[in-house]
């Protein structure tokens, strides 16, 4: 019996030792996968963090009325609560996603088991056992790659973050954070890009579209296939079903549902470009946030979007008119023929230099062509989609060369040839007629202000944003000729000039630094009128009248003057500087003109008023700076009588048209590189500049009356409405007297030529 016992455990001796060895191996694999996830957990990040967690959300600023101007940021992302969603939206997404959400702890172990074996059975990935919270945790956390150690990581920051937060919270971050195609992250951001409404307009239908896409964004987006997304909603709408959210009955009628969806998101920033760029910058240095675009800032500012729309249209507009007078700027490129070349490769040739991408030209409904026959009065062309069209002489008179002496086009053959590649726009598009068009290269800006706060309306820096970022309403300092007129006489009404004041107009001749040299300035007419008026100088804008005045109260008043007035670029110390020989930004013009319509005090530029977290919470809040005093009220007035005179009867008589209290003055340099007009009314105060890049001249009698001040006047009639009907202010001790005509003396006569002046009678 003993021998025997011996025998068994001597035969069962290495039994147990495999079995004492598996069981070391497996705590021993079972402490390593412990181990190694305890030091994975060690790697994560917390998920407390979440419990105020901030979404990547786009910047929005906003105009004065709290429409929006533009969204910034990489991400187009509204978040929104869980109760601003339809039940049906979060439930199709829970159906289709993970049925068992409210049920697991963040990890769906069941879930796992089924798509093993679902996957097993098909020989191929077809589901998976990612929860909602896996999702979300990916989205948030981690990176896409399919790795062991990733999947791991995943599960443990699931459950950690199913244990901290309820489940609608972890829901609602879903909902917002996920990317469901066409730009759009979360589901307010997908029912704006896709059906143009917020969440909690959408249909059940369109909720289940929306909650199908996130599977496969490249595949189930509706404007990449609508058949598929349809297939895919028709499955989201079965699982609600299936899964007891809705009934039979609403599944079926849902199921049967046209969907439609809007065909251009809305952009990002359509209107006011220039202005947007100032308000980043500004962001930037209040908040010392070097990337405010993606910090969901709601910025309000100052601007009016409508007023905003107008200036942009009234600048393009005028740019495109002026562009025609100057005439034909020349061809696109010229499209050479090659010897040897296949007719494939002379096709893919043709196509490329016919295609025209730029936002800019195509907006204006222009495109490219090949001349393909030239005669004096006609000219056949080749569209880039092969049809073919022609050009009139008699549509097409404008198109004269520019810079030479013809008034009309008068011969094809002068400006295009065989083989020129052109831009055109249709003009019959049945009969095949085009005009020939130029692609502008002229370059204007705009600025409108409210003088007694400095608020910003609307302002534009060129001919359109996608052509030019370079804001030239702020950056651009142009020589601003006679629109420093108003500065000079401003200081001459304030060191013993009054409006009657005579000065001799005659020619005047001064020596310059170099021997030999003299500088002889002349009237913007070339012609002298004798004893000149102070009114009558500035109406009628007389150079040499100017000069003499600045002369006589001194280059440094002048200069003084003009840094009262706003002016901060180093101004020369000489006469010429009294004509317009400095140079400006727009912007500080316009602020300058707004001391007169303020009875003679200037504020700072003032455009955004109020900043906001993403929550709303108000970070910063902004009132109009304070009221610098410039000039006396008295001179501020009579300033602004003779300047209503310049648009009654003087270089400005095209702003007539406003029938409204109107003051403004031209600008115009003596080489026509440079044309202004700064106007105003009681409410607002706008100018315009227009020129070249390059400082080239615009063209022979290019002055500031007829190239800017048509766009000013364009602008202000699409906008007088927005202003309501006042007067100007008027000061204490400014009275009329009756003025001879004759002599420009007070009166007491009863003579019958005669007018009423304004006069400074402080003692």
């Amino acid at each position: 019996m003993i021998e025997t016992i011996r025998q068994f455990i001597r035969n069962t001796k290495p039994l147990y030792l495999i079995i004492g060895a598996a069981l070391f191996i497996m705590l021993f694999t079972f402490g390593s996968v412990l181990g190694y996830i305890y030091i994975l957990s060690r790697q994560l990040p917390s998920v407390e963090q979440l419990k105020d967690f901030q979404y990547d959300r786009p910047t929005i600023i906003y105009d004065r009325n709290g429409d929006p101007i533009a969204e910034l940021g990489t991400e187009r992302r509204y978040p929104i609560s869980i109760k601003e969603m339809p039940d049906y939206m979060w439930q199709a997404v829970v159906a289709v996603e993970d049925a068992r959400f409210f049920e697991h702890g963040g990890v769906d172990m069941m879930g796992i088991m089924r798509a093993f074996v679902s996957n097993v059975k098909a020989g191929r990935v077809v589901e998976g056992g990612s929860t909602l919270t896996q999702q979300l945790v990916k989205i948030i956390y981690l990176t896409p790659e399919k790795k062991l150690k990733r999947k791991i990581k995943e599960a443990i920051l699931a459950y950690r973050l199913d244990n901290f937060l309820e489940k609608e919270e972890i829901l609602e971050m879903y909902l917002n954070q996920v990317y469901f195609g066409r730009g759009a992250y979360g589901v307010e951001a997908a029912a704006a890009n896709y059906f143009g409404k917020k969440a909690s307009e959408l249909t059940l239908a369109e909720a289940a579209m929306i909650a199908g896409i996130p599977k496969a964004p490249g595949i189930y987006a509706p404007h990449i296939s609508m058949e598929k997304a349809v297939s895919r909603r028709n499955h989201v709408l079965y699982r609600l079903f299936e899964t007891g959210y809705v009934t039979e009955d609403v599944y079926r009628k849902a199921a049967d549902e046209k969907v439609r969806i809007i065909d251009r998101i809305k952009p990002k920033n359509s209107y006011a470009g220039y202005f947007t760029d100032m308000v980043v910058k500004f962001i930037k240095d209040e908040l010392d946030d070097e990337e405010p675009e993606n910090g969901g800032y709601r910025v309000y500012t100052t601007l009016d979007l409508d007023l905003q729309k107008n200036a942009e249209t009234a600048i393009k507009s005028n740019i495109l008119r002026l562009n025609k007078e100057l005439g034909y700027s020349g061809d696109i490129a010229l499209f050479e023929e090659k010897s040897g070349e296949s007719t494939e490769e002379r096709k893919a040739r043709l196509d490329e230099i016919l295609k025209e991408e730029r936002p800019y030209i195509l907006s204006m409904g222009f495109q490219r062509a090949l001349v393909t026959k030239v005669e004096k009065n006609q000219a056949e062309i080749l569209l880039a989609d092969r049809s073919k069209g022609i050009l009139r002489l008699n549509d097409n008179k404008w198109a004269r060369p520019r810079g030479g002496s013809y008034s009309r086009l008068t011969d094809f053959a002068t400006i295009i040839k065989k083989n020129s590649v052109i831009f055109v726009s249709v003009l019959n598009r049945e009969n095949g007629y085009y005009e020939i068009e130029t692609d502008p290269d002229l370059e204007s800006a705009l600025i409108s202000i409210e003088p007694d706060t400095g608020a910003i309306l609307a302002v534009t820096g060129g001919f359109e944003y996608s052509k030019s970022m370079f804001n030239r309403a702020v950056q651009a300092k142009r020589q601003v000729g006679s629109l420093f007129k108003p500065i000079v006489y401003s200081a001459a009404l304030e060191n013993g000039y009054n409006v009657m004041t005579e000065t001799y107009d005659a020619p005047v001749v001064k020596p310059m630094e170099e021997e030999g040299e003299y500088w002889k300035p002349e009237n913007y007419s070339g012609r002298f009128y004798g004893l000149t008026t102070l009114k009558e100088a500035l109406t009628q804008s007389r150079n040499v009248v100017t000069i003499k005045i600045a002369e006589k109260i001194g280059i440094g008043t002048i200069l003084s003057y003009a840094k009262k007035f706003g002016m901060t670029e180093h101004l020369a110390r000489d006469l010429s500087i009294s004509i317009g020989s400095g140079s400006a930004p727009l912007i500080e013009m316009v602020y300058a003109f707004s001391v007169f319509p303020n009875l003679g005090y200037r504020v700072q530029p003032y455009y955004v008023t109020k900043i906001e977290d993403g929550r709303g919470k108000l970070i910063r809040e902004y009132k109009p700076s304070g009221k610098t005093d410039v000039i006396k009220p008295e001179t501020a007035q009579i300033m602004t009588e003779i300047m209503e005179n310049v648009v009654e009867q003087g270089t400005g008589k095209r702003a007539r048209i406003l029938h409204r209290p109107t003051g403004g003055k031209t600008g115009t340099t003596n080489d026509f590189k440079d044309a202004w007009f700064v106007g105003y009314l009681p409410n607002v105060v706008s100018g315009v500049w227009i020129g070249f890049d390059d400082f080239k001249a615009i063209g022979h009698s290019m002055a500031g009356a007829s190239a800017a001040l048509p766009a000013w006047v364009d602008y202000m009639n699409r906008s007088l409405r927005q202003f309501p009907y006042a007067v100007f202010p008027v000061a204490d001790n400014v009275m009329y007297y009756k003025v001879d005509t004759g002599t420009h003396k007070i009166t007491d006569s009863y003579a019958t030529d005669f007018s009423f002046e304004p006069y400074d009678v402080t003692e």
